[in-house]
C-alpha cells in the first residue's frame, strides 16, 4: 500500500484575521444602526421641510378626504368604508358612520348640506358651523326647479328650467347682498359664465366656461380648459394655467378653490400646490391633493398618505401679498360718467376683459357717447347700446353737452380701421 502524506494547511497571518474581525464588527454595528434608525423614522409621522411641516399623525385609518363646498371635509374610514366630517385643519368633528354627504341648493344659492345615514330613514342635515350631523330631517328638493340665467335677448336675469326661459327675475325674488354672483347663459353643458351684481345687471361679460364665487376680491374662472383668477373689474390677475380640482371635490364637480387668507390650493399638471395673490408658489406642486384651508393649515395627501400641511409662521408672513398699492406711473382710473370715443376716425374695440388680448364683443364708432360705470387703470367699463364691456381709456374723453348751435357728425361717416 502506497504511503499517503497530508500537507499541512497554511494558517492566515494573525494581522489579517484581526482586520477581518474589525471589518465584520463594523458591518454588524452599521446594520444595527440602520435598523434602529429605520424603526425611529417609521414612528416619526412628521416630515419637516424648509418652509412647512407635513404631519400624518391621526390619519392612519383614513382612506380618502374630499372638500364639501370648501366648508367641510368629508373623510372615508378605511376600516368600515363609511364617511364622517373633519374641520379644514384635520380634526374629526363627526364620526365615520354615514353613507354619503352632499351639498344641494333647493333655492338658488341657498346651500344645504345633506346626509344619507343609517341613523335615519330620511335624509339628515349637517351643520356647517359645527361640522356635525344634526337630528333635523331634510324633505326639500335636491336641486332648484328653476335657476336664474342671463337672457341676452332681453338683457335681464331670467328664471330658467329644463324647458328654457320661464320669466324675468325680479330683485325682490333674490334679495342679494352687495357683491358679484356667477351666472350662466343657459343650463347646457357648453354654457358661458359671467357675473351679475346685486342690482341684477351683468357686470362681467359671459365669456368663461365656468365661474366660482368671489372671495377676497378674486374669483376663479375657467377659459380654454384652464382655471385662472380675475378681479371685480374683470381683469385677469392670475393666468389661466391651472387644472380642475374635481379630484378633491365631494361632488366631483369641475371647480377651483377660493382664496382664504391670501392663499389658495391649485392643481397644475395633476399635482397640487399653494399660491398667493401674486401667483407666487408658496407650497411646491408635490402633493397628490390639497383641500381648502386657512391660517396656513391644509389637509393634504402626499405619496398616497393623508396628513396636514402647516406652513411656518415666518415664511407665511413673507409670502403674504402686501396690502400697500404698488407704485405705478400710469394715470389714475377715469371717473364714472359720460365719455366720447376719440380715435381719429377709427372704431374702438369693446372687450370682455380689461385686457388687450381679450375677445371683442362690440366695435364702437368714433364720436359715440358711452356711459362709464367703473374703471381700472388704463380701462373703463362702459355701456354701448345693448353691450357692456371694457374699452381702453386712452381713446375716451369726458363728454360735454353740446350747445344748440353745434353740429354733429354721424358716426357712420367716421368708420375706419380698428384700434385697441
Amino acid at each position: 500500500m502506497k504511503n499517503i502524506t497530508f500537507k499541512k494547511k497554511k494558517q492566515l497571518p494573525k494581522g489579517i484575521i484581526a482586520v477581518a474581525g474589525v471589518v465584520l464588527t463594523a458591518v454588524v454595528v452599521a446594520l444595527i444602526f440602520l435598523a434602529v434608525k429605520g424603526a425611529v423614522n417609521k414612528n416619526d409621522k412628521t416630515q419637516k421641510n424648509e418652509n412647512y411641516t407635513f404631519s400624518t399623525e391621526g390619519f392612519e385609518t383614513v382612506a380618502d378626504i374630499k372638500s364639501l363646498n370648501g366648508v367641510m371635509a368629508v373623510f372615508t374610514d378605511a376600516q368600515n368604508g363609511k364617511k364622517g366630517l373633519m374641520t379644514l385643519d384635520g380634526k374629526i368633528s363627526e364620526k365615520a358612520e354615514h353613507y354619503k354627504f352632499s351639498v344641494c341648493s333647493d333655492v338658488w344659492r341657498n346651500y344645504r348640506y345633506i346626509v344619507d345615514s343609517p341613523l335615519s330613514e330620511y335624509l339628515l342635515l349637517a351643520d356647517p358651523e359645527t361640522g356635525t350631523v344634526t337630528s333635523r330631517q331634510y324633505h326639500g328638493l335636491k336641486e332648484p326647479e328653476q335657476i336664474p340665467c342671463w337672457n341676452e335677448t332681453g338683457k335681464h336675469l331670467a328664471w330658467t328650467d329644463s324647458k328654457g326661459y320661464a320669466g324675468e327675475v325680479k330683485k325682490s325674488d333674490l334679495k342679494l347682498s352687495t357683491g358679484f354672483y356667477p351666472v350662466a347663459d343657459s343650463l347646457e353643458e357648453d354654457a358661458k359664465y359671467g357675473y351679475i351684481s346685486q342690482s341684477l345687471t351683468l357686470e362681467i361679460a359671459l365669456v368663461y366656461e365656468n365661474a366660482m364665487d368671489f372671495s377676497e376680491d378674486l374669483a376663479a374662472v375657467k377659459k380654454d380648459g384652464k382655471w385662472g383668477y380675475i378681479n371685480k373689474g374683470g381683469v385677469t390677475v392670475i393666468p389661466f394655467e391651472f387644472d380642475s380640482c374635481a379630484s378633491v371635490d365631494a361632488m366631483e364637480n369641475d371647480c377651483a378653490f377660493a382664496f382664504s387668507g391670501g392663499l389658495v390650493p391649485v392643481c397644475k399638471n395633476g399635482r397640487f400646490g399653494i399660491i398667493n395673490k401674486k401667483a407666487e408658489t408658496v407650497i411646491d406642486f408635490v402633493f397628490d391633493s390639497i383641500l381648502p384651508g386657512s391660517n396656513g393649515i391644509y389637509i393634504a395627501r402626499k405619496d398616497g398618505v393623508w396628513g396636514v400641511i402647516t406652513i411656518d409662521e415666518e415664511y407665511l408672513s413673507s409670502v403674504m401679498p402686501t396690502t400697500k398699492p404698488a407704485a405705478t406711473n400710469s394715470e389714475p382710473a377715469v371717473a364714472k360718467g359720460k365719455y366720447i370715443i376719440k380715435t381719429s376716425g377709427s372704431v374702438l374695440n369693446m372687450r370682455a376683459e380689461a385686457d388687450p388680448n381679450s375677445s371683442v364683443i362690440a366695435k364702437i364708432p368714433n364720436g359715440t357717447v358711452i356711459t362709464v360705470t367703473r374703471a381700472v387703470t388704463g380701462w373703463a367699463y362702459a355701456r354701448y347700446n345693448s353691450f357692456s364691456g371694457w374699452v381702453s381709456s386712452d381713446y375716451i374723453t369726458q363728454y360735454v353737452e353740446p350747445s344748440t348751435n353745434q353740429t354733429t357728425t354721424t358716426a357712420n361717416s367716421m368708420l375706419l380701421t380698428t384700434v385697441a
